[in-house]
């Protein structure tokens, strides 16, 4: 059976567009300052490198063609700066996943598993078979459509939902799937739905009851389905969504075309008002930190925008989850200049790290998003000063920086224990927000 599993592995391969990887290098590379941060923006630039995950902790992860791994190399050491390599041919990693995929079975329509990773139509099917099971404290909110037409879903949770008191109630909002190739956030984001709703987590659900009976908790599992969808079919790290985005480097040629190639796709995660196109991202249209031509000119923000922002004197808590590397990140995430909340956003990280912690051991870092390199447009930053919510976060999951080759490619066995500890995580950031400290409380501490 195994061998069949391989003959189909690359009989896929060998006759689909999919993009395999074969001797890429993922190398760790320490740096110490935003100048060297700029100087491997610089390569990329150069198409000698891809940016592959943004460090807030002194390292970079970049992904390297093996035509330009020495040369890369060369100038690491030329430069001073040390790396690693963490994976020598990075199409090995790339298959040995393709190949775990294909001996998982599908699930029934409506069914959800968390032993593997599942497409966005299935993510889709789960939402409606949970709020059609949960009448009474679930319904689906369509937050809009995707570029390629595929409807962006969320979750609302609350209790005696069809009444107009529960549209008063205060609002967490949870979204998940910003980057296309973080498969580990959507199925976190859908354990937590099937913990609040009772599928999961059943020990808890005197616990789930009273914050329904409390607040009105929106969940939106993958806000880019179309990236989402693009890094099962195509192309395992695409990070972006996919609408055309402009010409490399922005260079037309003699006719209105594109000088060199056209470019797909904006980083949802530079995309918001806030600060934005300022710091931490590229001009060119086919970087992976490109945030687009104006703020919100992407549907998969306008989308959440404009659902958020009516709802905004309500909202109370916004979190975004992202991965990888096990952060707990505070505003703000463009300056580095301490906001007005930092002594109780420093108070909230420490418990929810503690309370992730407990669950598996698992040691989550509480900082705050622009320690080390700053970015503008970012979703959390948005919230924070755009909405005015006190209480707005990015949390980065598994794995760390350390412990996996190749970090987007978290394995299977990891999405539960990662979800359970985010599902405790999640309940101590909540008893700590401001509006839970003032209402049970009667002051905040």
């Amino acid at each position: 059976m195994r061998a069949v599993l391989i003959v189909v592995l690359y009989l896929i391969l060998a006759t689909s567009s999919y993009k395999t990887y074969d001797g890429y290098k993922m190398i760790k590379v320490t740096i110490g300052s935003e100048k060297d941060f700029l100087m491997i923006l610089d390569l990329e630039s150069k198409n000698l490198l891809t940016i592959f995950a943004e460090s807030r902790s002194g390292h970079v992860d970049v992904l390297i063609e093996p035509q330009h791994a020495a040369q890369c190399k060369e100038f690491f050491k030329s430069k001073g700066l040390s790396y690693e390599v963490m994976a020598d041919d990075v199409g090995v990693e790339v298959a040995k996943e393709k190949r775990r995929l294909l001996r998982k079975s599908s699930v029934a329509t409506g069914e959800f598993s968390y032993d593997t990773y599942h497409r966005y139509d299935v993510i889709s099917d789960r939402l409606a078979a949970l709020a059609a099971k949960h009448q009474t404290v679930a319904e689906i909110v369509d937050l809009g459509t995707s570029y390629e037409g595929r409807t962006i879903k969320a979750i609302r949770m609350t209790a005696n939902i069809s009444s107009d008191e529960s549209d008063d109630k205060p609002m967490v909002w949870l979204d998940g799937g910003s980057h296309a190739r973080e498969w580990v956030s959507p199925a976190t984001m859908m354990y937590i739905i099937d913990s609040i709703l009772g599928e999961q987590e059943t020990d808890k659900s005197d616990k789930m009851g009273e914050l329904l009976a409390k607040f009105q908790i929106v969940v939106a599992p993958c806000i880019n389905p179309d990236g989402y969808e693009f890094s099962y079919e195509e192309d395992r790290f695409w990070r972006k969504n996919r609408q055309p985005s402009g010409c490399k480097n922005n260079k037309l040629n003699w006719y209105g075309g594109c000088f060199s190639k056209l470019c797909y796709g904006v980083d949802n995660n530079r995309n918001w008002s806030v600060d934005w196109g300022r710091t931490g991202v590229s001009t060119d249209p086919c970087s992976e930190i490109f945030p687009g031509r104006a703020p919100f000119d992407q549907p998969n923000t306008k989308a959440v925008k404009d659902y958020l922002e009516p709802l905004k004197d309500k909202l109370k808590l916004f979190v975004t989850y992202h991965s990888y590397s096990e952060y707990f990140l505070t505003p703000l995430g463009y300056t580095e200049d301490l906001p007005a909340d930092h002594e109780h956003h420093t108070k909230v990280g420490e418990a929810v790290v503690r309370a992730i912690a407990a669950r598996h051991g698992v040691h989550y870092v509480p900082m705050r998003a622009a320690e080390m390199y700053p970015c503008s447009g970012d979703s959390a930053d948005w919230a924070y000063e755009g909405l005015g919510v006190g209480d707005s976060y990015t949390i980065e999951l598994r794995p760390d920086w350390d412990s996996w080759k190749v970090g987007f490619e978290l394995p299977e066995d990891q999405i539960r224990p990662t979800a359970e500890e985010n599902v405790d995580g999640l309940l101590a950031l909540i008893e700590n927000i401001k509006y839970s400290r003032e209402n049970n409380n009667g002051t905040e501490d």
